[in-house]
């Protein structure tokens, strides 16, 4: 805008009349030039950024997945050797915010979850996972009643996981149903197994704890259930092997059975 008006103010070298309006003809070019440049410059700064895709994120963690945990001490030789080997234990929220590309990190990062809320998990595995302090998920079913064959957690000790122990619970549905069946079955209780887990789950545990995430019971799943997933959690448990977990597969991570 400046070069504009530096033009305008140049003395007139074209005598006469004639020059006259040479000059307010070039006035005018060049103030309209200028207003157009300054135009064009607000034009540009008020022009919205385009929203960028947030960047894909693949990383190799280990999902341990645990039913049973009948022996104390092979659990604490197998967690202990991940950590003697440098592997950082996370929390189920970590991870989400790994696969977000918004977490640091001071070591390889694994994950322990253990399915079914069986209470063998309570009582052989959370006594060493207390003692050194590394987080856990447990995949968990409200208000069950059992099978009449293990022998489960209550909804007591699901509080207690998160309150007293630092623990993550997540939804495993009310019942256990194979989610595909059931959606062609029942599509009724198939929403409620996947939605209402999750408030009764929070009710119970009390506070403002948010359950962030769902474990397919049996490992199975159709893309219906999984985009309705998608609407209620941040991430969910699958039972397909492999330890490489992809942003875009945050909805079917992949585990490691080790029980």
């Amino acid at each position: 805008m400046r070069r504009g008006a530096a033009y305008a103010r140049r003395p007139v070298t074209v005598p006469g009349a004639a020059g006259s309006r040479r000059s307010a003809l070039s006035r005018r070019a060049l103030l309209g030039r200028a207003g157009l440049l300054v135009a064009g410059h607000l034009l540009a700064v008020r022009r919205p950024a385009r929203a960028q895709e947030p960047p894909a994120v693949s990383l190799d963690c280990p999902i341990l997945m645990y039913h049973e945990v009948w022996d104390r001490a092979r659990f604490a030789r197998q967690i202990g050797g991940y950590l003697d080997r440098g592997y950082q234990p996370i929390s189920l929220a970590q991870l989400a915010r790994l696969l977000d590309d918004d977490v640091p990190l001071w070591g390889q990062p694994f994950l322990i979850t253990f399915d079914d809320g069986l209470r063998s998990a309570r009582d052989n595995a959370l006594p060493f996972l207390a003692d050194r302090q590394v987080p856990a998920v447990f995949a968990v079913m409200p208000d069950w009643r059992g099978d009449h064959v293990h022998t489960y957690m209550t909804n007591d000790d699901f509080q207690r996981l998160v309150h007293d122990y630092g623990m993550e619970v997540i939804s495993h549905t009310f019942h256990h149903p194979n989610l595909v069946r059931e959606r062609t079955r029942n599509p009724g209780s198939w929403q409620a197994q996947i939605v209402e887990s999750r408030y009764r789950l929070e009710a119970i545990v009390g506070g403002d704890y948010t359950v962030e995430g769902f474990a397919y019971p049996f490992g199975a799943y159709d893309a219906p259930t999984v985009d309705l997933v998608a609407q209620h959690y941040r991430v969910a448990l699958s039972t397909r092997p492999g330890t490489r977990q992809r942003s875009e597969e945050r909805y079917i991570l992949r585990r490691t059975s080790m029980s």
